[in-house]
């Protein structure tokens, strides 16, 4: 059974947190980037939320569209761990939320990139 994600935006600090098993405690995290976090289930390779710091940033619109950026924590992982992780974030339900791409700044160099979509609820940013 899916669960709808619940939604909880602290606006002081301009964080939202996304739960899409609320309740349930993630057995592993991983920091995508420095404003984005993943916590999931190892085991069962699926995600148990997001938390996305510096929110308005994350979500606000460049001059030729939405912006992009780089999810350099995923070089620093073992490759099983890699794996594990660039298969939930382009799976349901975070490839709802996090559109990942890459770049090539070079033929022999790929950067995994990622932009974020406004939650279907409102938040103030």
């Amino acid at each position: 059974m899916i669960q709808k994600p619940t939604y909880s935006y602290d606006k002081e600090a301009d964080v939202l947190y996304i739960s899409f098993s609320p309740g349930e405690k993630p057995t592993a995290a991983v920091e995508l980037n420095e404003n984005i976090l993943l916590r999931f289930n190892r085991a069962e390779k699926r995600a148990i939320g997001l938390t996305l710091m510096d929110f308005s940033a994350l979500v606000q619109l460049a001059e030729f569209g939405p912006r992009n950026f780089p999810l350099t924590g995923l070089k620093d992982l073992e490759p099983e761990w890699q794996e594990i992780v660039i298969e939930i974030i382009t799976a349901p339900p975070v490839n709802q939320i996090l559109k990942v791409s890459s770049y090539m700044p070079s033929p022999a160099e790929t950067v995994p990139i990622t932009l974020v979509e406004k939650p279907p609820i409102p938040v103030a940013v």
